[in-house]
């Protein structure tokens, strides 16, 4: 008796829930077309941004650079910096070194040391401006003015190929969209200025700052080894400590790196 009502009910059942599933089926097609856009939306987009954030970098003209770099520069001295410790003479000796550096191409990147002491470790990095801020921390954690002119030589390698300008506009497109059409890009810099001395460099910008830095290097005779010391120096090879190790987290050293470092001071 139980197996002839439990034949009757099956098909009963499948004749009312039937129309429920052609509802969820009539649902469900046009959520499975709206995803199959998204994704590819998402997808277009992350192959187009690239190209994106590289012509909003070309859009900001050496004003609005100066604009953004100066902005940067008073929210970090608000927040981070301070003034640099070091003995005006060391100070002077590493201004007058670096200056006296011919740039090995035409079109030099403009550009501006300044020394500061910070609660930011052993740093180096370039505003927009072409402000190149060089920590206390880093000058003490070198071996010497050799070590930092080649710090300083891959930071002109940063600024010549306009990576800060252009990280800024991939981390912050609607700002930096926003400062090339107003002109104003304070917005911009109110919103990246902290990150900015954090801000990890790709393997491929690294290596192409390290190109520059070896040519202007090799240009002025000095020795192409001085790449490779600063990376083992701040390592931990010569007994550096953790906190002066900070630099290496953002130019973070890579096999390829070193290779190439190595070969090219060795010709």
């Amino acid at each position: 008796m139980d197996e002839l009502v439990q034949t009757l009910a099956v098909p009963e059942l499948i004749n009312i829930l039937a129309p429920g599933r052609r509802r969820a089926l009539r649902h469900w097609r046009p959520a499975a077309l709206l995803l199959a856009a998204c994704i590819a939306l998402y997808g277009g987009w992350q192959l187009a941004r690239p190209a994106v954030v590289n012509q909003l970098a070309a859009a900001f003209s050496p004003a609005l650079e100066d604009q953004l770099g100066q902005g940067m520069l008073r929210q970090l001295e608000m927040q981070a910096l301070k003034p640099s410790e070091l003995a005006e003479t060391h100070r002077a000796r590493i201004s007058a070194a670096f200056t006296s550096l011919q740039a090995p191409h035409e079109g030099a990147p403009r550009h501006r040391l300044l020394f500061r002491s910070s609660r930011l470790g052993a740093a180096a990095f370039t505003l927009p401006s072409g402000d190149i801020i060089l920590t206390d921390s880093l000058v003490l954690a070198l071996p010497d003015d050799g070590a930092v002119l080649a710090v300083l030589a891959h930071e002109l390698g940063h600024q010549q190929q306009r990576h800060m300008l252009r990280r800024l506009a991939q981390e912050a497109m609607l700002p930096a969209a926003v400062g090339v059409v107003l002109g104003d890009t304070s917005w911009l810099a109110a919103s990246m200025a902290a990150r900015a001395p954090h801000l990890e460099w790709p393997q491929q910008a690294e290596i192409e700052a390290d190109k520059y830095a070896a040519d202007l290097l090799e240009h002025n005779g000095l020795s192409l080894r001085l790449l490779t010391e600063v990376q083992e120096a701040l390592s931990g090879a010569s007994g550096t400590a953790g906190a002066e190790r900070a630099y290496l987290a953002i130019h973070a050293p890579c096999a390829e790196r070193l290779a190439q470092q190595l070969e090219r001071s060795a010709l």
